[in-house]
């Protein structure tokens, strides 16, 4: 299975790197995306991916980390810096990006800017082609918006560890765009999130851990989630469909693979 969005640079996977690769592959878990949250931290995604075969690198900044962005040159160039950095290093989406209203800070403000600054460098020329992972928070219709005032086809991104209802994600799926679902939507207290699920339709979906944060039920309890996981949610939610666990697996993973080109290691950034 693939873990389609976790982050092994984090504290509490990044000191324990090999071991949980090999324990996600003993578990079946054949494939891990590793998310940039700054240029920074892609940049040791980036390290980690050329490491193992089975791990691939996103490069953005998520919008806990936009205070302080307001010098556009430089937040692109600390982008393309790593971007442009990335041959044979599989690169294989951007973000993840987007607006989070569930805390105060950063202000409203550092946050679109930041969003909007990486959504124009989506559609340069060198990275049109790569998709495109979106972090929402109880912002929908703000981050539909700006995709939408940006002219970007919503086919191209991923909203990420869903944590709306129903009308949020009727609107997600309005726009054209995929969607993840994390160990949350096993929660005993989500079931706005699983019943969203129910509208997603199974060639839309991802299957993600979002680790080392939200572990699945039933290992809700262990504080640090790994990509070993990311099965458990794979099977509430085949189960909540009545499809089996296989088949579910074999679907979303062949979601992963084509939206995000998992079976090309991407070699030149011409060729985006």
């Amino acid at each position: 299975m693939i873990d389609t969005h976790c982050h092994l640079t984090y504290d509490g996977l990044a000191e324990r790197e090999v071991e949980v690769v090999a324990d996600a592959n003993s578990a079946g878990v054949d494939r891990m995306i590793s998310v940039g949250t700054t240029a920074a931290d892609a940049a040791k995604a980036i390290e980690v991916a050329k490491r193992h075969s089975c791990v691939f690198a996103t490069v953005g900044v998520h919008p806990h980390y936009a205070e302080g962005s307001e010098d556009e040159a430089a937040f692109k160039t600390g982008l393309r810096s790593v971007l442009d950095n990335w041959q044979a290093k599989k690169v294989v989406a951007l973000g993840e990006m987007g607006l989070d209203w569930h805390y105060p800070d950063p202000p409203a403000e550092d946050q679109r800017r930041a969003f909007a600054w990486q959504l124009e460098l989506a559609k340069e020329q060198e990275y049109c082609g790569l998709p495109i992972v979106i972090h929402n928070r109880k912002a929908t219709d703000d981050v539909i918006g700006m995709i939408r005032e940006a002219g970007i086809d919503g086919k191209r991104f991923v909203f990420h560890c869903f944590t709306g209802d129903v009308v949020d994600v009727k609107k997600i799926l309005d726009l054209g765009a995929m969607v993840g679902f994390t160990g949350i939507v096993t929660f005993k207290n989500a079931v706005e999130i699983a019943e969203a699920s129910d509208l997603v339709p199974l060639d839309r979906m991802f299957i993600e851990t979002d680790s080392p944060y939200l572990t699945p039920v039933p290992y809700r309890k262990i504080r640090t989630n790994e990509p070993k996981y990311v099965v458990h949610t794979a099977a509430f939610l085949a189960k909540r469909r009545g499809i089996s666990i296989d088949n579910f697996i074999l679907s979303v993973d062949a979601n992963a693979e084509r939206f995000f080109d998992l079976n090309k290691v991407l070699h030149d950034k011409q060729k985006i």
